[in-house]
């Protein structure tokens, strides 16, 4: 008789092709009995489900269909108690992944950055960083985990021979044990699927063993307690087109100060750069004629901006961002012949997507020249943020990344988020005259495209206000849920007041 120890427990299995059909049989059917819910997860590559082929390698054995509904792209490891990685080479499989296209539509040439980017990758490697979550690794799976080797390194496990090397490499530490299992803490491994029940035993004990951590989280449309003492999870979105190195680095210090858990996003899923001006104190700052930049910080952005041999373990936190045009719809055009099912099914996709964004506390958007390429008119980053107003929860934005709260609008209204709020950002006198540049381009646009000071003064209308604050050295405003910083200066003090607005209620701020 069964004991539902498992009751209200989710648990995930990542699969793929060649899957030993024997062993996703036991995760259903054990897990199941003992109340758990068992999702099987998969690239579905856009389409609504996928039909994955079982590994046969005995003659006259026909394979076995499996049908996967479930997509990684759009799941979040935190909704799960435990997550596993299926046995036998659907680890290879999962671990493909995608050049994204260069400025000319073609395919950018691999690097060995980009083996972080699959989506597989980036779903495990999520619930490696957060210890509440049990990891269930078995056989060849461990492959899956390569591309990430520091969050292997040092970990106690066992694998098949065949993926022992690649386990070594990345720091693994094999340990070999007659039951053929090893249990290191929050992750489980075994040898073989000879070994597949004691798998499932030691992890039922592992989540049978779990007390409850914090107390219930608030319903999500409720705005997050203050002084709860639970850990924070905060969203940081960058431009693939240059973020300006403090404005990352200022806040991310105050939240690491803070413990909070920080996890980044950009519009393609490819790795951020920062400026290179940011990176370089003697760089003289053109409308302030000073260097903006001192050599600690560029020190600081450089270390964490760094991707060549020798690199610091710091600045491999930035190597696989969540990937926002595959996590969130991109709306139809209005010409589309079925226009009406096609908006329908947007707006049904994407509050199915952001409820993947809903464990997160805040949403940090960084500023820079970037984002004006790619976030200010980024209906995804738009639908990001409407997405976190809707649950009540405080957003943050820096430099010209404000603009995308002027721009984030619902369509059937169109009426501007930040009406009769109080905000400030890059203010006229900042505006560079000349030299206006971004990633992965050498165009010099001159003038940013628009100044951003206009846009706030009309979008904040008409009781509102932007607030430029010209001719001092800070510019922080909090108007709840909205917490704007002017410009480099400000990085440090937009994030410690965004943690005052977690943690003390912090409502309004600076006019």
């Amino acid at each position: 008789m069964s004991s539902q120890s498992l009751k209200g427990k989710k648990i995930a299995v990542l699969v793929e092709s060649q899957y030993i059909a024997d062993e996703i049989a036991q995760y259903r059917d054990r897990f199941g009995e003992e109340g758990a819910e068992v999702h099987f997860l998969a690239n579905l590559n856009g389409n609504p489900f996928l039909n994955l082929v079982s590994e046969v390698e005995e003659e006259g054995r026909t394979p076995k269909l499996l049908t996967v509904t479930r997509d990684i792209r759009k799941a979040a490891p935190e909704d799960y108690a435990a997550i596993l990685v299926a046995a036998n080479y659907p680890s290879v499989r999962l671990r493909h992944f995608v050049p994204p296209d260069g400025p000319d539509g073609k395919p950018l040439p691999i690097t060995p950055e980009m083996v972080r980017t699959s989506p597989a990758v980036q779903f495990f490697s999520r619930a490696m960083r957060d210890p509440e979550i049990v990891k269930g690794v078995l056989c060849h799976a461990l492959w899956l985990l390569t591309p990430t080797p520091e969050l292997l390194a040092g970990r106690k496990v066992i694998c098949h021979e065949v993926v022992l090397a690649d386990v070594l490499n990345a720091g693994g530490h094999y340990t070999p044990d007659p039951s053929g299992v090893v249990v290191d803490g929050d992750l489980v491994t075994g040898r073989s699927f000879a070994v597949v029940s004691e798998f499932i035993k030691r992890i039922k004990e592992r989540l049978t063993a779990q007390e409850p951590a914090v107390a219930p989280a608030p319903p999500v449309s409720a705005p997050p307690p203050p002084g709860t003492g639970r850990q924070r999870s905060i969203l940081v979105v960058l431009s693939n087109h240059g973020y300006w190195g403090e404005e990352l680095v200022g806040p991310l210090e105050v939240f690491e100060r803070q413990g909070y858990r920080v996890e980044f996003a950009t519009p393609n899923g490819q790795r951020p750069v920062a400026l290179p001006p940011s990176m370089d104190s003697g760089y003289i700052d053109p409308p302030l004629g000073r260097s903006v930049t001192s050599p600690q910080m560029a020190l600081k952005v450089g270390l964490l901006d760094s991707t060549g041999p020798g690199r610091s373990e710091r600045s491999r936190m930035l190597d696989a961002p969540m990937n926002l045009s595959a996590m969130l719809p991109e709306r139809p055009y209005f010409s589309h012949p079925m226009m009406v099912r096609a908006l329908e099914a947007y707006y049904r996709e994407r509050d199915e997507a952001l409820r993947a964004f809903e464990r997160f506390d805040a949403l940090l958007l960084v500023g820079g020249s970037g984002p004006i390429v790619d976030l200010a008119n980024n209906q995804r980053v738009h639908d990001l943020i409407l997405g976190f107003l809707k649950q009540g929860k405080p957003i943050a934005a820096e430099c010209y990344a404000v603009t995308c709260l002027a721009f984030a609008r619902e369509l059937e209204d169109r009426r501007s988020i930040l009406r009769n709020k109080h905000v400030t950002g890059h203010c006229l006198e900042y505006d560079y005259k000349d030299g206006t540049g971004f990633v992965g381009t050498d165009f010099n646009m001159g003038p940013p495209p628009y100044p951003l000071e206009y846009i706030l003064r009309d979008a904040t209308a008409p009781e509102g206000q932007y607030h430029g604050n010209f001719g001092q050295e800070r510019s922080v405003i909090v108007d709840y849920p909205f917490v704007t910083g002017r410009s480099t200066p400000d990085s440090t003090l937009t994030g410690e007041k965004l943690v005052e607005v977690l943690e003390q209620g912090l409502r309004r701020w600076g006019f």
